[in-house]
């Protein structure tokens, strides 16, 4: 009996455990912070050169941006891509119902949605971004953000591309919605 009994509490315990150190689905930061989901960027007919793979360095980089500002709690971009990619190009479309219903599902304030309208592997970019709150389904903010490299691009890849056209977008773009006093 004793047996069975220690058996139970170390059970419980092992289980508390491992359930402590499970990773967080939810959210980044801290919680007295605005809850925004980053969805990941349509491309438009100008960036047909922007692989797959840029596409959700760019998602996960603007994140980590408005992580950085100390203003935001951002989710998760792994979650978020779970609940977007289906009806990505609602979410990022014209109409607000598909990004209001991702953000309702992941219980955040507000969705950054956006396109990227060029990526120019030559050295430029161009995305439109569009911040929607969930609770209303307006869009609270919208801008549009571009850059040229002033360095030669050697190779045009996916670095170098992230590094001297995008990077710059992405403090501009958390600059941006840090300032906006959300």
């Amino acid at each position: 009996m004793k047996n069975l009994i220690a058996t139970v509490i170390l059970s419980v315990v092992l289980a508390g455990a491992a359930f402590a150190q499970a990773p967080s689905k939810t959210v980044v930061g801290n919680n007295d912070r605005t809850r925004v989901a980053v969805v990941e960027f349509t491309p438009g007919p100008k960036a047909s050169g922007m692989s797959h793979e840029a596409k959700r360095q760019l998602q996960a980089s603007i994140a980590f941006r408005l992580m950085k500002t100390n203003q935001f709690d951002i989710y998760d971009v792994r979650h978020t891509r779970e609940a977007s990619q289906a009806d990505l190009a609602a979410v990022n479309g014209a109409s607000t119902t598909a990004a209001v219903r991702v953000g309702k599902q992941l219980k955040v304030k507000y969705v950054l949605t956006g396109t990227v309208d060029e990526y120019n592997t030559e050295g430029s970019a161009t995305l439109k971004t569009r911040l929607v709150e969930v609770a209303t389904g307006k869009v609270r903010h919208s801008d549009e953000f571009s850059h040229q490299s002033t360095k030669e691009m050697r190779t045009g890849g996916d670095v170098e591309m992230k590094t001297n056209v995008l990077l710059p977008i992405t403090l501009k773009l958390a600059a941006t919605l840090a300032a906006a006093a959300l």
